[in-house]
This record gives C-alpha cells, sequence and structure tokens, in this order.
C-alpha cells in the first residue's frame, strides 16, 4: 500500500537525520553515532542502529498510514513477538559488547586500540578490523566480517518481506500486522551474535602494546609515535620525511664520503 510505504520511507528518513544530527554533535562526524568510547567505528553500534531504525520506522510507518487513511484504530496492528525478540538480540550484544570492552580497557589499556579527531583518526573500516595488539586496525577479524554480511542479508531480507506483504494489501486498514521472524531467522542471527561476542572474549595481542593511539594514553595528551590513521597534515610530512630519508640514503650511495671525512 502506496501510503504506508511512503510513511515508512518517511519515519526512517526522519530516524536517519536524527542519527546523522546526534553523530554531528557528539563526534563531529556524520557517523558518529556508530562510534564507541573508545573513538572507534563500532559493529556493535551499528547492529543496534540498523535494526532499530528498520524495525520502529516500520511500526511507526503502519501506524501513520493507517491513520493517514481514516482507520478507525490506527493501532489496530499486531506487532509480533519475534520483533522485539530481534531488538533484544541486537540490544543485549551490544550491551555485552561494551561490557568485554570495559573490561580489557581496565586490564589491557595499552593493548587496546583507541581513535580520537586530532591523533589517531577513527575510520569506518574500523567496524571490520581486530582492535588489538600489534595488528590493530591491520588485519579483519573475520567473526566481525561474518557477522555483518548476516546482518545485512538479514535487514534486506526482512526489508523485501515487509515492503511486499505492504504492496499486497488493498488498503491500509488491511494491513492488521507487520512480518514476524522465523525461528531459523533469529537463530541464525543469535549464533552470529554469539560468535561476534565469543570472538572478543580472548585478549588477541597476547599482552603486546597496540601501536599507536591506545586507551592507556586517549585521556592525556601523549602523541603516539606511529598512529594507524594519522591526520592527512601528519601523515603528508611523515611521507615528505620519508622521501628526504630516501634522497639523502641515495645521494650518500652516489656520492661516498671520502674516506677520512
Amino acid at each position: 500500500m502506496a501510503t504506508i510505504l511512503l510513511t515508512w520511507v518517511i519515519s526512517a528518513g526522519a530516524m536517519v537525520l536524527l542519527a546523522v544530527l546526534l553523530g554531528l554533535r557528539a563526534r563531529g562526524r556524520i557517523l558518529g553515532i556508530l562510534i564507541d568510547s573508545r573513538g572507534r567505528y563500532s559493529l556493535a553500534q551499528f547492529q543496534l542502529v540498523i535494526w532499530t531504525i528498520l524495525l520502529i520506522s516500520l511500526v511507526s510507518g503502519v501506524f501513520w498510514g493507517r491513520l493517514a487513511e481514516g482507520s478507525a484504530n490506527p493501532f489496530g496492528f499486531v506487532v509480533p513477538p519475534d520483533l522485539v525478540g530481534v531488538l533484544g538480540i541486537a540490544l543485549a550484544s551490544t550491551m555485552m559488547s561494551g561490557v568485554v570492552k570495559a573490561s580489557k580497557d581496565a586490564t589491557y589499556g595499552d593493548c587496546v586500540a583507541a581513535s580520537d579527531r586530532v591523533r589517531d583518526l577513527p575510520r569506518l573500516s574500523q567496524i571490520f578490523m581486530q582492535e588489538e595488539g600489534p595488528l590493530a586496525d591491520r588485519v579483519v577479524d573475520v567473526t566481525k566480517f561474518q557477522n555483518f554480511v548476516i546482518t545485512i542479508t538479514l535487514v534486506v531480507g526482512y526489508a523485501a518481506l515487509a515492503t511486499t506483504l505492504i504492496e499486497n494489501a488493498a488498503t491500509a486498514a488491511k494491513v492488521t500486522t507487520v512480518p514476524g521472524f522465523s525461528g531459523a531467522f533469529i537463530t541464525l542471527l543469535g549464533i552470529s551474535h554469539a560468535g561476534y561476542l565469543a570472538g572478543k572474549l580472548p585478549v588477541a595481542s597476547g599482552g603486546n602494546p597496540a601501536p599507536g593511539l591506545t586507551v592507556a594514553t586517549l585521556g592525556t595528551d601523549i602523541q603516539p609515535d606511529n598512529p594507524r590513521n594519522p591526520p592527512r597534515a601528519l601523515a603528508r610530512t611523515a611521507r615528505q620525511n620519508a622521501r628526504r630519508g630516501r634522497r639523502e640514503r641515495d645521494n650518500r650511495t652516489t656520492y661516498p664520503m671520502p674516506p677520512g671525512a
């Protein structure tokens, strides 16, 4: 039904706009809502945000669509418990991820990578990358990749299912429920989140420090020696220094100093 599809899109757009404004206000970035307490882009926060926008905007769209078409009871549609369960899985995963992060931050602060807007910039690719040890931001964490792919697949599949259900209804009043989730769907989502959390439990670094800015130095004025994602000006200076060093080495090779000089 066109009215509900329109109000769904408007509701989703309003939620995305709010998320962008909050991200800009809190972190100075359009996607700042996805940045965690370490200053890094977080897969757990991405999942919670995307499921919240999809499911809550759908419920809002059905309500406003039924209201716009004069339904006697705009709230007269069913929200399956499965929908609440999916949001619960995303929320629980984010909370458990935060607990694991807090524990590691307190115990292995110098091993955990951090980011800020000045010394070591956050990158969206961090939602796929390792967070600890010498390979932080340099190696893909396969549990994160798997969790991301499954989440996107389920989000797109559910959005297509909801769109089909709404389009097949003759009027907004005939949309009396939003689609639920099958048991296999919820099981797959739960396994994916469980694997993601299990992957966060070990100290992947073996206790070795992370390069660049870390949790231990995040709240200080210490400038990291080797930032993983340096600001452009700093990266440009580093490249210039590297080129200057190569030229000096080449000159010494081409014009060797005489003995005793």
